[in-house]
Parts: structure tokens; sequence; C-alpha cells
């Protein structure tokens, strides 16, 4: 358990209220499936950003675990090679998301091949949306702050998220996106600024950190460090950027909001990582997991640490939420109304919609207490997700009009067995604290590799269709 002063615990308290409040006055009666999935697709540029930079840092405790225990290659693997994705995604898909009027991946992943295709997405979809690795940071982080067990932590703060997520739909989302924004920032950089101010710059950490921490590489092997550049796709067929697009006012917005928020990410990437490195050379035998809550606590005064907790609190939160939303569409929207239901009602879909984040968060929590690291549990549900979504999505955009439609459902399926079980048995076959996978071969790579033989070899023999309709 770390200590913090009384003040500090009051200003944690406060933020609790504050978003409670702010979710509940976002909150009005959903005009429709559009306005509850979607903000009636008016999302504004400011909104945009924020919301977005907001949701994509949950893994605040991971990275800074990672910058710990391997230095500066957590600014290569954690930062770099996703602003390439970031770009990409900026410049050749935001656009065309917005123009499809769609809701879903899935629904893309129709509109490009078929509903098996849907269903499968809607599935993959579930799997790289779960906010388990979050859950987890929140369990870790009120175990230290409070002496309780994970569980208590965890059902609390799923509870108070409950509580505006689950009438207020998109729209709360996005207006306590704003508090955690703002809050996430404020907190990393007065940790950074503390911790330069107490110590020094980087002479002090030249001097003090393993030679390894300050490589590009620290130790990692070539072919570890391009899977990180292969999950860095992830963006290329994340739910939570494509909803964003699907929400916002008009189809510039899109790539203003990526770009705009590249800049933000790339600070706090800064911030993160260099939090890493002066916690790993000051506090070096403390545990990685919690090597950031656990230095903050020890250098940072009251009133700043709980503003910094409170941040800390915020950019996880932002991503439950989030990732949860997200996931509780894929029951409601991709499964139950296009495939269980057809004829359910707007009314109906968000009822769905509702119990499918009391779904989200329940296995999302089962799985949170299975695993002990923030970053490795990322990292494997990364490689199933892209490995399976990356060829059909890409294809789906960039590929001829007419598409070889069966194609897309088989090699996902493929692409899931093959890293999966290549997963499963790395880590059924561990040796000092890592996986040992067959022939020293990450499983992003055999999982990648089956979903280009498969797609291709099906439509090398497939007669292919014209593309069907837009989906509902």
């Amino acid at each position: 358990m770390i200590s913090l002063s009384s003040v500090d615990f009051f200003l944690i308290g406060l933020y609790f209220f504050a978003l409670i409040g702010i979710g509940i006055i976002a909150q009005k009666k959903p005009e429709g499936v559009a306005d509850y999935f979607l903000v009636g697709r008016k999302l504004t540029l400011p909104l945009f950003v924020l919301t977005l930079v907001s949701t994509w840092y949950g893994a605040t405790m991971g990275v800074v675990e990672l910058a710990f225990s391997y230095g500066i290659v957590n600014w290569l693997t954690q930062g770099f090679f996703w602003y390439i994705s970031y770009l990409v995604f900026a410049f050749f898909l935001a656009g065309r998301i917005r123009k499809s009027q769609l809701y879903t991946v899935p629904d893309q992943l129709e509109y490009f091949y078929d509903k098996k295709a849907r269903f499968m997405g809607a599935i993959l979809n579930f799997i790289m949306l779960s906010p388990a690795p979050y859950i987890l940071s929140l369990g870790i982080l009120f175990g230290l702050l409070f002496d309780v067990p994970v569980v208590y932590g965890v059902g609390v703060s799923l509870l108070v998220m409950l509580v505006y997520t689950i009438k207020g739909g998109f729209r709360a989302v996005l207006h306590t996106d704003l508090l955690q924004f703002f809050l996430m920032f404020l907190g990393v950089i007065l940790l950074l600024g503390f911790s330069v101010y107490e110590f020094g710059g980087l002479s002090f950490l030249k001097q003090s950190l393993p030679d390894n921490h300050l490589t590009l590489t620290g130790g990692w092997t070539t072919q570890m460090i391009i899977v990180w550049g292969f999950l860095a796709m992830w963006t290329l067929v994340d739910p939570n950027f494509y909803q964003r697009c699907y929400a916002s006012k008009d189809a510039t917005i899109p790539k203003k909001g990526i770009l705009i928020s590249l800049v933000f990410w790339m600070i706090f990437d800064i911030c993160t990582t260099a939090i890493g490195l002066y916690a790993m050379a000051t506090m070096p035998n403390i545990d990685a997991v919690t090597a950031l809550p656990v230095y903050a606590a020890d250098i940072l005064p009251p009133v700043i640490a709980g503003i910094f907790f409170a941040g800390l609190l915020a950019s996880i939160m932002s991503t439950i939420d989030s990732f949860s939303f997200s996931g509780a569409m894929n029951i409601s929207h991709d499964i139950y109304k296009n495939i269980v239901n057809k004829n359910a009602t707007e009314k109906e879909v968000i009822k769905m919609t509702r119990w499918g984040l009391v779904i989200t968060f329940g296995l999302a929590a089962a799985l949170a207490f299975t695993f002990r690291s923030i970053i490795w549990m990322i990292y494997a549900l990364g490689t199933v997700g892209v490995s399976a979504l990356l060829v059909p999505m890409v294809y789906g955009f960039f590929g001829p009009e007419k598409k070889p439609i069966h194609a897309a459902f088989y090699s996902m399926l493929a692409a899931v067995i093959v890293s999966s079980s290549w997963l499963l048995n790395g880590y059924l076959n561990m040796k000092d604290g890592w996986p040992v996978y067959i022939s020293g071969i990450e499983p992003m790579y055999p999982g990648l590799l089956t979903s280009l033989i498969v797609f291709f070899g099906i439509g090398f023999f497939e007669k292919k269709e014209s593309p069907i309709s837009s989906p509902s």
C-alpha cells in the first residue's frame, strides 16, 4: 500500500463525484440508435480530439512498466510505430469511413463481404475491445491506494462508470472524457516536472540507468520489435477510431482530429517514457507493474499527489468506458440486431446495449484477474485481433471493387486458430518469465501469414462478386 495525505484522498473522491455529476448532466433520453451510439453524427473537432486522445491512453501503468523494465524501446514500440499507423489512418481511411455512414467495424466487413464476415468481425472486435488490461490497472491501483482486495476496487469503479454510461450512451462517454483528458495530462506533466526538479535531467539518467535502457532496442530482438510494429496496425482496425469517425459532424473532421491528436500523443509518450526511466533510476527494486503509482507517491507532495492520482484514474477509466461501450455495441448492433433478431426495434437495440455493457464489464473483469502484466495482456489481445482483421479490412478499403466474398470469414477464422494456439503454446512453455514460442517465432507472424494465404487462396478460386448493399 502507498501512503497519501487526507487531502489527496479528498481530491480523488472529488474526481469520482465530478465524473458521476458530469455523466448524469450529459444524459438525455436518446432519440434513436444514431443518437445513442454516435450522438446523432454531430461530433465536433474539439470533442473528437479530446475523446480520442483520452480513450487511447488507458495503459499508462503498462507503458511505464515497459519503460521501467526496458527503457526507451518503449517509445519506439508504444509511440513511433503507432504514429505511422495514425498517419496512415488519417490520410487514407478516416474520410472514407465517415462517408460510409455506418456504425461499426463489423458493418464495414458486411459491406465489403457478407454476414459471416460480420459475425466473425464482431467476435474479434469484442476481443480487442476487452477493457481487461485497464480493469487490471484499476484493480492494482485501488489495492495500492486503499489496501483493499482488487475485486472491491474494480467493482466500485465499474459501478461508477455504469451509472453514467448505461443511460447516457456515447454522449456521456464524450462529456466525461473532457474532464479525464485535462486531468491525465496535468498529472503526468506535474510528475515529470517534479522528477526533473528533484533529480536533474538527462545527465542524471545517463549516470543512473543500465546501459540498455538508453538504447533504442533495449536489448530486444529485432523480431520482437517488428511484432510491435505490426501491433501498431491495431489502429487500422480499432473500433474506437471508427466510431469517432462515424460520429463526426462531417468528413473533414476525422483527418484533422487524428493529426491534432497525434501531437498530444507525442507529448504524453515523452512524459510517460521519461517517468519510467526516472522510476528505474531512483527505485530500481520496486515491482515494474506498480512502478508508476509507487514512484509518484514517493516523490510528489500532498495536493500534487492527489491531482496526479486523479489523473491516473482518469486515464484508465476514460479507456474502460469507451472500450466497454463499443463492446456493448458489438453485442447489440452487430450480433443481436443483425444476426439474432433482424426485426429488433431501436428501443430494443438500446436496451440490449445496456445489457451488453454489463456483460462486457463482467467478462473483462474475469479476464483481468487471470493476468499479471498489463502490457502483455494488450499484446495477447492485439496479436489475435490484428492478425485476423488486418488483411480483410485493408483489402476491403484498397482492393478492387469486386471482393472475394467468402475469403474474409475463413481467413479470419484460420488466423484466430493459428495465432491463439501459438500464443497458448508459448505461455504453456514459459522460461525465465517469458513465453517460449515454436521455433522462436512470435505468434503475430504465423497468424498474419495464415490470414494472407487463406484469403488470397480462396479469392483465387472463388468467383468474385459485387459487394452487397450497405447494412442498416
